[in-house]
């Protein structure tokens, strides 16, 4: 009984913890349900419909008690942009957003009709450095897709907790948030992966072929989802890298934003 006792006390803090957690992220998503049809995103002047559902609901305990979802807009079944909308409880008690192209195509963000995003095109695609070429099907082209993810690193000098900054390498999750949707691609095939801290997105890298193109072969585009210094490494080549913002424009193609916490909202 002593150490039925004992052990009672020591799980007692982590059940408080967990329970916590349960009702901050419950929280967390009820102001993102109400926060996303404020947006609107067209394309080429397209409307795009926002999505129904976020891609990845994600935790960073680097960062502290933070709660976040990932979104993808889509056109014709191929991703142009991505966004998060996230809620820090602690150490910031605040309630943000970041939006991230995918594309070269004229995008243009509006909040309550007010525009906020218009980037540049800055979007630039390579072809992956000693890719197979594509298969001829589609399972077989995930794998290789897969395969061709794990070529790549990240470095991220994260200043969140420390001014100078700390070396982060974030992780990549093994599977694609969004994979092509064939039927509206037609010939196109891709894949949109993320780099995560905690299960955090800092870095969005997209891959995709043409199958029926002269050559085919596999290419890469990558979007930043994080304002410190960034780099991508290829098989331990740099192929990609960025240096931090602080101060952001509506001609970024990353944008990062304070949503506003409602009037009323309780401090933790």
């Amino acid at each position: 009984m002593r150490y039925f006792c004992l052990s009672m006390i020591l799980t007692m803090p982590m059940l408080a913890a967990d329970d916590r957690a349960q009702e901050e992220a419950a929280a967390a998503e009820k102001l993102f349900v109400a926060e996303l049809p404020n947006w609107k995103l067209t394309a080429d002047g397209t409307l795009i419909d926002n999505p129904k559902e976020p891609v990845l609901r994600w935790t960073n305990p680097f960062a502290g008690r933070v709660y976040g979802n990932t979104y993808v807009w889509l056109q014709n079944g191929r991703p142009i942009a991505a966004g998060c909308l996230f809620r820090n409880v602690q150490p910031w008690n605040t309630f943000n957003g970041e939006l991230a192209a995918l594309t070269g195509k004229k995008l243009v963000a509006a909040r309550n009709d007010k525009v906020l995003w218009k980037p540049e095109n800055e979007w630039k695609w390579t072809n992956v450095p000693g890719a197979p070429s594509p298969s001829a099907t589609a399972a077989p082209r995930l794998a290789q897709m897969k395969a061709i993810a794990g070529e790549f690193t990240v470095e991220v000098l994260d200043t969140r907790n420390e001014l100078k900054g700390e070396n982060q390498t974030p992780r990549l999750l093994p599977k694609p948030l969004y994979r092509y949707n064939a039927e509206q691609t037609k010939t196109l095939d891709g894949g949109l992966y993320a780099f995560v801290l905690g299960t955090d997105p800092e870095m969005m890298l997209l891959i995709e072929c043409d199958t029926v193109g002269a050559k085919p072969a596999w290419r890469f585009g990558v979007a930043r989802m994080n304002r410190d210094a960034v780099r991508l490494k290829h098989n331990g080549e740099i192929v990609w890298e960025v240096p931090p913002t602080k101060v952001h424009s509506p001609g970024d193609p990353y944008l990062f934003f304070d949503v506003g916490l409602p009037k009323g909202e309780p401090k933790p």
